[in-house]
């Protein structure tokens, strides 16, 4: 074989891994997600000399002082509440660009308030202007998150369902990210049949999105974007996640390490509550129906 033909073959075979391993990651929205962010990764933005885990853009730095303000109280409520310090230092962006944001987050969305990514919290503009009063919730919510799985060994341990991982920082954060949506409102929608589908497995398909059994109506005055839907799932998942909590603190102790450790949710679930899932959503429903 001539030199030639062995270079065209392996400029040919090249491309064919790269058109492959590009096709890969457009398949895959999460890992393509997670490599946008990692190319725009807020670390590289100035930090506060108060405070070495909250990074900033130049015109976001009165923000960035607030959020470090509000950072210990944060910090501690979600200790609190998952009875555990965190694995790792969060870390904190503070942005000022929508634009900037939207590569920072990995999901290319300026809409989106906020995004924990391994193990940092970035924070839209819109967190440090019209919505600056959701400002402590969704920082608490968003630090949950990070809380929840700094403590998971790999990004490909079994996942578990959005609506228990949205439903834990909502109730931890006190309603941040299901602000506008009563608990009486959810219940209400739940007896209706617009109740959430709860199931014991995470996808990485639906890790931003919690599906209905039935599709609640929409009201365009209050639903823009989808914002009323996703704060209502938020909210009924929260009000299960607290009733799975109160009603035995230790066997939600116990479901929380076996998360954390990237066991099987639904093995975790029984484990833990000596119960189905489904057994213990049909508790909560007709107790709501009462």
């Amino acid at each position: 074989m001539t030199s030639h033909r062995f270079i065209k073959i392996a400029a040919v075979s090249t491309f064919a891994l790269v058109t492959a391993s590009c096709i890969a990651v457009t398949a895959v929205p999460m890992l393509r997600h997670y490599l946008v962010a990692l190319f725009n990764d807020p670390r590289d933005l100035p930090v506060l000399e108060s405070d070495g885990r909250v990074h900033f853009e130049p015109e976001a730095k009165a923000c960035a002082l607030e959020v470090a303000a509000l950072l210990p109280t944060a910090l501690a409520r979600v200790e609190a509440a998952q009875e555990r310090p965190f694995a790792h230092s969060p870390m904190i962006g503070v942005y000022a660009s929508y634009q900037n944001y939207a590569r920072a987050n990995g999901l290319e969305n300026p809409a989106i308030a906020a995004v924990s990514r391994s193990g940092r919290v970035l924070l839209s503009p819109t967190l440090c202007g019209k919505e600056r009063a959701r400002l402590p919730g969704v920082l608490t919510h968003e630090l949950s998150h990070t809380h929840l799985f700094g403590w998971r060994s790999s990004l490909f341990s079994a996942r578990p369902p959005s609506w228990f991982t949205e439903g834990l920082a909502v109730m931890v954060s006190d309603g941040g990210g299901a602000e506008g949506v009563s608990e009486a409102e959810a219940a209400e929608a739940i007896i209706n049949g617009y109740a959430i589908v709860v199931t014991d497995d995470g996808r990485w398909r639906d890790f931003a999105s919690i599906r209905f059994e039935i599709e609640p109506p929409r009201n365009p005055s209050r639903d823009d974007f989808g914002t009323f839907r996703q704060r209502l799932a938020y909210r009924e998942a929260a009000m299960f996640v607290a009733c799975l909590r109160e009603r035995d603190p230790g066997a939600f102790a116990k479901l929380l390490r076996r998360v954390e450790n990237g066991e099987s949710f639904s093995d975790s679930f029984y484990t833990s509550y000596a119960a189905s899932l489904s057994q213990e959503w049909r508790k909560f429903v007709a107790h709501l129906s009462k």
